[in-house]
This record gives C-alpha cells, sequence and structure tokens, in this order.
C-alpha cells in the first residue's frame, strides 16, 4: 500500500523522537560517567562516586528538565524576568538542599569522605551542590536557548517570505487587467476602422493572453520566451498603429541558459509605444536592443519624444513602470539598476539585471 502524507509526516516525527530520546539518554549516561571520573580521581574510588551520582541524577533531571520545559518556555521567553530569577534561584536552592541530603546519607559519609561534623544543612555545602547542578544544566540551557533563537528567526524568514510571496502575487495580478485593458483598446479601435487587421490582432492577443496566463504564475521562464513575447507584442502595436512606429528590436548574445522572471520587459517596450510622438502621422520610431550573457541581461530601449507633448511624465508613470520597480526590488534587489534620461528628441531606459 502506497504510503499517504499521513503516514509519512507521522514516520518522520517518530523518528525525530526516538533520535531525541537516544541523545537525551546519551547525555545523562555522559553526566554520570564524567561526575564518577571527577570525584573518583579526587576521592580514589570510582566505583562509591558512580553509586553516589546515581543518587544523584534524579535530583538534577527534575531540575534540569523543570527549568526547561517550565521556566524558560513559561517565564523567560514570555519576558517574566523577576518571577524567573525567583522562581529559578527557588529551584536551585531545593536542588541543592536535595543532593546535600543525599550526599549526607549515601554511600560517602560511610567510607570518610564528607566531614561528619558540618551540619546536614551547611550553607557552604548547599551552595556546592548548586554549582554542581548548574554545570549540568549548561549545555542543555545553551542548546534549548540557541534553538529557539534558530526557530525565532525561521519564523521570521518565513513570515518575510509570505509577504513578499503575497506581493509579487498582487503585482503579478496587476499585470494582466492592465495588459489586457490596453490591447483591448487597440481591437476597439481597429474594429471602429473595421480593418482587415482586426481578425490577426486577435490572433496575436490570443496567443499574448496565453502567454500571460500560463506563464505569469511561475517564477522565471526561459528569457527565449520573454523575447518571444516581446515580438508578438510589437506586432501587434505594428498592426493597430501600421506606418506611424520604426520598430527595430535586437537581440545579441546567447539566450539559450538564460532565465529571468516572467512579464519584466514589456512594460518598458509598452511604455515606449505610450510616450512616442503618436500623434504624429509618421516619423516615430522606437529602438530595442537586448545585451545577453550567462551572467547579465541588458536593454536599452529608446524612442522618439516630445518634451510638448502631454504624456512627457517620465518613466515613472503608469502602473506597468511602477509594478516593475516594485517587482524589481523584490526579484533582483541590489542586483539591478534602472535608469532614464531624455533630451529634446529621444527618451532612453536601460535596465541592467544581474542573472
Amino acid at each position: 500500500m502506497p504510503f499517504t502524507k499521513g503516514r509519512i509526516s507521522s514516520a518522520f516525527n517518530l523518528a525525530n523522537n526516538q533520535k531525541r530520546i537516544f541523545f537525551h539518554i546519551a547525555y545523562w549516561t555522559c553526566v554520570v560517567l564524567f561526575f564518577s571520573f571527577w570525584w573518583g580521581t579526587r576521592y580514589y574510588n570510582y566505583w562509591v562516586c558512580f553509586y553516589n551520582e546515581l543518587a544523584f541524577l534524579p535530583v538534577k533531571i527534575g531540575v534540569v528538565y523543570f527549568s526547561l520545559y517550565i521556566l524558560i518556555p513559561r517565564l523567560l521567553f514570555k519576558k517574566k524576568y523577576l518571577l524567573l530569577v525567583a522562581t529559578g534561584m527557588a529551584t536551585m536552592f531545593i536542588g541543592g538542599i536535595l543532593q546535600r541530603m543525599l550526599a549526607y546519607y549515601s554511600f560517602i559519609p560511610m567510607i570518610g569522605l564528607i566531614d561528619p561534623k558540618r551540619p546536614l544543612f551547611d550553607p557552604t555545602e548547599i551552595l556546592l551542590q548548586v554549582i554542581n547542578i548548574n554545570t549540568v544544566m549548561i549545555i542543555p540551557f545553551s542548546i534549548k536557548l540557541y534553538s529557539y533563537s534558530l526557530e525565532k528567526e525561521n519564523r521570521i524568514l518565513s513570515l518575510l517570505q509570505e509577504k513578499t510571496h503575497a506581493e509579487l502575487q498582487f503585482l503579478r495580478s496587476q499585470i494582466q487587467p492592465h495588459f489586457l485593458f490596453n490591447v483591448l483598446n487597440d481591437l476597439y479601435a481597429m474594429a471602429l476602422k473595421q480593418s482587415d487587421k482586426t481578425a490577426e490582432l486577435i490572433l496575436k492577443l490570443s496567443d499574448l493572453m496565453r502567454y500571460v496566463l500560463h506563464e505569469s504564475t511561475v517564477d522565471v521562464v526561459p528569457v527565449e520566451k520573454e523575447i518571444s513575447y516581446l515580438r508578438n507584442y510589437i506586432d501587434l502595436e505594428k498592426l493597430r498603429y501600421d506606418k506611424r512606429f520604426s520598430v527595430t528590436f535586437n537581440v545579441i548574445g546567447d539566450t539559450a541558459e538564460c532565465h529571468i522572471a516572467p512579464l519584466l520587459l514589456l512594460p518598458f517596450v509598452e511604455n515606449a509605444f505610450k510616450h512616442s510622438t503618436t500623434n504624429e502621422l509618421s516619423g516615430a520610431w522606437i529602438n530595442i536592443e537586448l545585451h545577453i550573457s550567462s551572467k547579465e541581461l541588458y536593454m536599452h530601449v529608446a524612442n522618439s519624444y516630445n518634451p510638448k507633448s502631454p504624456k512627457n511624465d517620465s518613466l515613472s508613470s503608469g502602473i506597468g513602470i511602477q509594478n516593475i520597480r516594485q517587482r524589481l526590488d523584490i526579484l533582483y534587489h541590489g542586483c539591478y539598476s534602472l535608469d532614464s534620461k531624455s533630451d529634446e528628441n529621444t527618451y532612453i531606459s536601460n535596465l541592467i539585471i544581474h542573472l
């Protein structure tokens, strides 16, 4: 029978629990052996010290786990510091007294390793036992705090990723209606003229919308697909404006192995058509160049420009370019540059993306 997702998850959790139990047992075994060797070397009796450490073990386990699973998550992580200090000191004091009592009545006094003249609740002896317990707690506390810090950092990163993904999805969703609205306007204009190119425009629009709907949901697409999409868009605009535009589109470099986020380049071409001198019957021009290597994509878009035109509001105008700036900040933060400039009759946009 094939594994279901729930069974795989259960098996994974079981393996983690078994691994955790193994590490806990291994740790306490090392604690007993270490202190048995430490005190055995001092008092020259390893077996008695070993039995004594076994007697101490329940106290140490109780204090450590109480601190790990009660004090730290319920007081330290919730920033109840005064209560944490008070409860922690009380826990250490109780643990120290219990270990002192075990040491006082266990094997060690029988072989003369403890001064019988010292009272049971001697402060110095109790303090030594508290230090002994604290020594055992160093490693578990360090692991607990490190794990919490790592988990908190991962949780913050996960939230940031979810936020970024949601922003990116929203920006992508803006592209589709914006683009469709512009192309439908073109189609409407041609239908009013009863142009014989309307059918061809609809076919181009179909190809473009197929790309928008299918490719805009993925993270990256081959640069070749993006270029093909741009060529279709340029052909569509040529159908609308007929001979009013002179458009050149050159691609330099090998595009075979390069990938890019979808629909990043279109707004620059769209902007060139929008802000060229389209009010003239002829003479408007657009020059588009793509230089592509394995490490970098450089796009240069230049178009005819009339400063006196009402559409001279710069590259940052329109939802498309605003959208692209935000997407570039999310997808290629610190790895791109975008600038624009204009003179009396030319508007130039330059985009560099480090792939």
